[in-house]
């Protein structure tokens, strides 16, 4: 992932928790413009204050720098239950799924 699309997944997420950039930004105890100058490429994040805002977002970096974003809580709920699952069961799950292919 570069630069430009970290800057994307963070306007994406804010706009999905509709907050506006002046919003975030003082979450943040920044101005009211600091993640519109974030997001046009004005201000460049270090990373603590990527940490910062995943923070106010509430939203984990395992989660933001998920490959597949748009579904890492269902991949997340799979993994949980395949974990549960006994040898066998998982074997039987294995093989079923290979079906499906």
């Amino acid at each position: 992932m570069d630069y430009k699309q970290i800057i994307e997944r963070l306007s994406l997420i804010r706009t999905r928790k509709n907050l506006s950039s002046r919003e975030l930004g003082r979450m943040i105890g920044n101005s009211d413009t600091y993640f519109y100058k974030v997001e046009d490429g004005s201000i460049i994040l270090n990373l603590p204050k990527l940490l910062e805002i995943l923070e106010a977002l509430e939203i984990s970096t395992e989660e933001f720098f998920y490959d597949d974003f748009e579904n890492y809580k269902k991949d997340k709920e799979i993994l949980s239950i395949t974990k549960s699952l006994s040898k066998e069961e998982l074997e039987a799950l294995v093989v079923l799924l290979k079906r499906k292919k």
